[in-house]
């Protein structure tokens, strides 16, 4: 993507591709050093080696400021920012803080507290403040609220939400560093085989040559049997499961203009892609348009 977006401004605006600059931010040294030499190799053929810079660290450890006007592409990288798990008291609706303890085997286990960490309470006050309304576990009737409390043997907390703190730390870093940027990103919506809670992500691993999802964030603990074989097989559960977030947009876009002051609109991947790609380039023989047709799933939010 990076080479082609070289490539089209090369091509087609030469007087801005003279002042253009395509820095790629990864925090993984392997992966920043694979892409050091296949992407620097590949740029350094087609022209584009004095464009591209490959910046090794996080994008929240980011420190320079960058006046100039900028785009900032973030394609599927919403679904792997941290999440913070939160439940809700049924009678009282207050928040309790999910935290994760590792035993001296290396299993996982979960207990709730009501203390709030500074980062996930501001992040309940800066969506109260931003969104007039949004999806919540204590939503709903509040006759089966109050029937549900009454169940004897009942769990006095709610299911558990998780709710994305980090990528709201993300739009801060886009307000303190990069004031004049815009932001393209896309990103999955929701995401079938999920956990149990409202904005569950799914955990998933590869076994066999298969993607198999599993029931509970807490890799590592109450796995199924197969995953229990496979964790022993490889002797270490963490490291060996995907997790992945789907992003409410209809939360996220008025947070984004909350803590940017930029605007922002949503769009689902089919109604942006039909507006802006060249889609007899993209249709099949049988008359089908994968560009359009897949990714049901997924929305695009971009700074307008």
């Amino acid at each position: 993507m990076m080479l082609n977006i070289l490539d089209f401004i090369r091509d087609c605006h030469p007087e801005v591709y003279e002042r253009t600059r395509f820095r790629v931010i990864e925090i993984s040294n392997q992966l920043a050093q694979l892409q050091q030499q296949g992407l620097g190799q590949s740029a350094y053929a087609r022209g584009h080696a004095d464009k591209v810079e490959i910046v090794n660290q996080s994008i929240f450890d980011w420190t320079q400021y960058v006046s100039n006007p900028c785009y900032f592409l973030a394609l599927e990288v919403f679904d792997n920012f941290a999440h913070d798990a939160l439940k809700y008291d049924l009678d009282t609706g207050a928040p309790y803080q999910s935290h994760v303890v590792v035993d001296p085997r290396g299993e996982l286990f979960e207990y709730y507290s009501r203390s709030l960490d500074p980062v996930a309470a501001q992040f309940l006050e800066r969506r109260h403040a931003a969104c007039k309304s949004y999806p919540h576990p204590l939503s709903g009737s509040r006759l089966m609220n109050s029937l549900r409390s009454l169940m004897p043997f009942r769990q006095s907390l709610s299911t558990p939400e998780y709710i994305p703190t980090r990528l709201m730390q993300f739009f801060y870093i886009l307000y303190q560093k990069f004031p004049n940027h815009k932001l393209i990103s896309s990103d999955f919506n929701k995401l079938g085989d999920a956990v149990e809670g409202l904005n569950a992500p799914v955990v998933q691993t590869r076994y066999q040559r298969q993607m198999i999802p599993v029931s509970t964030p807490l890799v590592g603990s109450k796995l199924p049997h197969w995953a229990c074989t496979f964790a022993d097989l490889v002797k270490v559960h963490q490291g060996y499961f995907d997790i992945l977030f789907p992003t409410d947009f209809d939360v996220m876009e008025p947070m984004y203009t909350a803590i940017t002051g930029r605007f922002a609109r949503t769009y689902s991947h089919e109604d942006f892609m039909s507006g802006r790609a060249d889609l007899d380039e993209t249709q099949t023989k049988n008359g089908e348009n994968p560009l359009l047709s897949w990714y049901k799933n997924a929305s695009v939010m971009i700074t307008v």
